[in-house]
């Protein structure tokens, strides 16, 4: 056996302690308790604890929302519940989670959409298609695009709903917003005064007491407090927001390999 330092990722706690040891190819952010993890070219999911709930078996896998999840096997699409059962059966050739109560699928080379009980609402003719968002879908369809309800019925195209910030990490989380001067990036406060210096080379959104922030283009990342200091010691090499108590976090590690 020959060791090898391989990027893998983890998750850790607000206090920077792993809970789950990086060891994953890939990893999600927790949803309903579980989390979609890859080893190698499978994937399956975990819990909080780093148990796995669903085995490695799938292509791909997406996160659960109300329940069910979007899965991948043998190059098939389809939806599991917690146990990784199959509650919609995988034909389809592709995918999409649900939204407005329907998911849209492709199969047997069109698009249509399916309900909960895998039952098809509207009937796959599209050539291509889009999820529902606040009701409306937008379909391709005899070479142009055009919108649809949840029906299937014609509408016409919906208003574009004004942006409120240009950019979300300009919006206020938990009171403080991400601005930037002179090329670096720190934190104001509700009166547009730093409270945070600008001196990150990347700076997110703060995500309850902490914010992920990165010093320069080579640097690792590290979770800052309010007050500006580092919340612990450990960096990393990529690291994500906080999701149901953990943050997925990439870090070097050394492996064993096979010669």
């Amino acid at each position: 056996m020959k060791k090898e330092k391989e990027l893998l990722w983890g998750y850790i706690d607000r206090s920077g302690n792993y809970v789950i040891e990086p060891k994953y190819h890939k990893a999600g952010d927790y949803h309903e308790g579980l989390a979609v993890v890859k080893i190698d070219w499978q994937s399956g999911y975990i819990d909080s604890k780093g148990e796995f709930v669903i085995p490695l078996r799938f292509q791909s896998a997406d996160n659960f929302h109300n329940g069910i999840a979007r899965v991948e096997e043998d190059d098939k699409w389809g939806f599991i519940d917690k146990k990784g059962e199959y509650v919609i059966e995988p034909i389809f050739e592709n995918a999409e989670p649900f939204s407005d109560g329907l998911a849209m699928v492709a199969y047997q080379g069109k698009y249509g959409y399916i309900d909960a009980g895998g039952r098809f609402v509207i009937e796959p003719k599209y050539e291509a298609a889009g999820s529902f968002n606040d009701g409306v879908a937008k379909v391709f369809s005899d070479g142009r695009w055009s919108y649809i309800d949840v029906k299937g019925n014609s509408v016409p195209e919906p208003a574009k709903t004004p942006e409120t910030f240009t950019n979300e990490a300009q919006a206020f989380h938990d009171g403080l917003a991400v601005r930037e001067k002179d090329g670096k990036y720190g934190y104001v406060d509700e009166k547009e005064e730093f409270v945070i210096e600008p001196k990150y080379y990347i700076a997110e959104p703060f995500n309850g007491e902490l914010a992920r922030v990165k010093t320069g283009m080579k640097g690792k990342w590290i979770f800052i407090g309010r007050n500006g200091k580092p919340a612990f010691k450990e960096k990393f090499d990529q690291a994500m927001d906080f999701s149901e108590g953990l943050a997925r976090v990439l870090t070097e590690v050394e492996t064993e390999k096979g010669d």
